[in-house]
């Protein structure tokens, strides 16, 4: 009788939400790029905001909310000869099978043209690079390039991704960097985002990795999760 019952849910899931498991789970592109265990816990356990309060890190929100609030109330005076009509905070998803979306949200959409704004609090300008092929492997700026990326396949009309870099207490940019559209790094992330997928499955099914494999040297000092990671 139970596998019949089991049947039975997996049917009416199919039937009402495309897939045998139910309402579609989701993980952002902002947590693919960094630790898997930590998006996996982050996403099963739906931790929105823990621990102490980061002064700048508040501070970056508040200035990124102003400057997307002064492009929107500036339009008229900022597009020029610009036809597309300004996307802001654009919502987008890629379904990733199995009941899962790989969700996001884009600062800026114009047309054919993506941007990102982040506001950096303990990188120099020194250490950005004018050249992306000299990132260092464990720079966060490898994270913001391939989030950029992922939106600019999430969205098919989208072709050229501009990454602005503030400084965390001020609405004047570092440095400005144009980034390819790459559709074989998005099939890299995307492999990614479904290793995550299956460490979440791993962790509702009472198996905590041993090993996890960290993402960037850094990670784990700011983790909120360290008190119970492996590492």
């Amino acid at each position: 009788m139970g596998n019949i019952e089991e049947f039975g849910k997996r049917l009416e899931n199919l039937l009402k939400y495309g897939n045998i498991r139910g309402p579609k789970r989701t993980i952002r592109v902002t947590s693919v790029s960094f630790c898997p265990l930590r998006a996996a816990l982050t996403t099963r356990y739906d931790v929105r905001f823990f621990g102490e309060k980061n002064k700048e890190k508040i501070l970056g929100q508040v200035l990124h909310m102003g400057l997307l609030g002064l492009i929107k109330d500036s339009w008229p005076y900022l597009q020029g000869d610009i036809e597309a009509n300004p996307e802001i905070e654009k919502e987008v998803s890629y379904d990733l099978g199995e009941g899962w979306l790989l969700t996001g949200r884009i600062d800026l959409v114009i047309g054919e043209h993506v941007f990102e704004f982040k506001f950096f609090s303990e990188f120099s300008y020194e250490k950005i690079p004018e050249n992306l092929s000299d990132v260092e492997e464990d720079s966060v700026l490898n994270a913001y390039t391939e989030q950029l990326n992922a939106y600019l396949n999430m969205l098919p009309d989208a072709e050229f991704g501009h990454l602005w870099i503030f400084r965390h207490n001020e609405l004047i940019p570092w440095k400005k960097l144009e980034i390819k559209k790459d559709s074989k790094a998005f099939k890299a992330f995307l492999k990614r985002a479904r290793g995550i997928i299956e460490l979440i499955e791993s962790i509702e099914n009472g198996e905590f990795p041993k090993d996890p494999k960290l993402r960037f040297n850094w990670e784990c000092k700011r983790c909120i999760f360290r008190s119970i990671c492996a590492k």
